[in-house]
């Protein structure tokens, strides 16, 4: 097997990429079916820069492997950076993951230099349970396994409470509309404030990957507010990939609770309001991605309510510069992503 060719990403290879990624989904089954489209949205999201942030190798015509790097807008205190990446199951060999993931290491701390100089920073990728593979070049490259997932699955057939949910005094469960926008991602960084590794999101990266983004559902997206409508009190909102071979499933992708009102059953009544209206819309499935650590999925709410298990996700982390300021420090303006 000849050498590949490095080059970083182009916009041009969206085509290719998608099909490198059909040929890891059919070894790999982890879920994962971006077409080129899908491709082209997650390249377009901040913190990606196709030429300075990403590596592809490619044999002849076609890419073989590829890592994206993604900047975040805050080190709060720690610069935690995203990778994706993919590799054809035919070149998963040790000098290709070594290569790749050297690269990676080599981009990161260009990149994390230009923005964030003098503060920590971090690596981080997920692997699906079938990606062994992956998960042992990231053990080999010196990567930390440090937390776990549990996608969960509920089948609408059989799982629905029949009544409707308990709605606490003085609140009111309503879908999302844009005129909530703001006072949704306010609440959503407040909710978060103390969350490890959480930093504040930007309206800019906030529009694109929540309430912009083309998967989002905002008939099957509800807050909890106030009788007045002023204050946010617990939200859960939706996506759906579209793809017509496949039952619908409704995936329940971002969800908060203000901490003060922690135990009072305010996410269990927008919870199963969001199940019986996604019901009612024609979905089958209700999915979920759980933080192993999360208290409602140690205390078995999801289970109780007909949940299961069908996959599982590691996260994966690699401290490039030790040390941490622990000072929030915003982007530079010079290194903002691209609008």
């Amino acid at each position: 097997m000849s050498e590949p060719l490095w080059r970083p990403l182009a916009h041009g290879d969206a085509s290719r990429v998608a099909g490198l990624l059909a040929a890891c989904e059919r070894a790999d089954r982890t879920g994962d079916q971006r077409g080129e489209q899908d491709v082209l949205d997650s390249w377009a999201a901040p913190g990606i820069d196709l030429a300075a942030g990403t590596a592809s190798a490619w044999a002849g015509s076609e890419p073989v492997a590829y890592a994206v790097t993604r900047t975040r807008e805050h080190a709060d205190p720690v610069h935690e950076m995203t990778l994706d990446l993919a590799v054809h199951p035919a070149h998963r060999t040790a000098g290709t993951m070594t290569d790749l993931l050297a690269r990676c290491r080599r981009t990161a701390a260009r990149r994390h230099r230009a923005s964030f100089g003098g503060t920590a920073l971090e690596l981080h990728v997920r692997t699906h349970g079938h990606q062994r593979w992956l998960a042992e070049a990231l053990d080999a490259a010196g990567y930390r396994r440090v937390r776990s997932y549990r996608g969960m699955r509920l089948d609408l057939a059989e799982h629905v409470p029949a009544a409707g949910p308990v709605l606490p005094p003085g609140t009111v469960l309503v879908p999302f509309e844009d005129h909530h926008d703001a006072m949704l991602l306010a609440a959503r960084n407040e909710i978060f404030a103390r969350n490890p590794g959480s930093v504040p999101m930007t309206p800019v990266t906030w529009r694109h990957s929540v309430t912009g983004s083309p998967y989002f559902r905002p008939e099957s997206s509800f807050l909890l507010l106030s009788a007045d409508g002023r204050e946010l009190l617990c939200y859960l909102l939706s996506t759906e990939l579209a793809d017509a071979g496949r039952e619908r499933e409704l995936y329940l992708a971002n969800a908060g609770t203000r901490p003060d009102l922690h135990g009072r059953g305010l996410y269990r009544a927008v919870f199963t309001h969001t199940l019986a209206r996604a019901k009612e819309r024609g979905y089958r499935w209700a999915v979920m991605d759980v933080d192993s650590t999360n208290a409602m999925a140690t205390g078995g709410f999801y289970e109780r309510l007909g949940a299961r298990t069908f996959r599982t996700w590691t996260g994966h982390v690699l401290d490039l510069t030790g040390g941490t300021d622990r000072r929030s420090v915003a982007i530079r303006p010079h290194a903002a992503p691209p609008p």
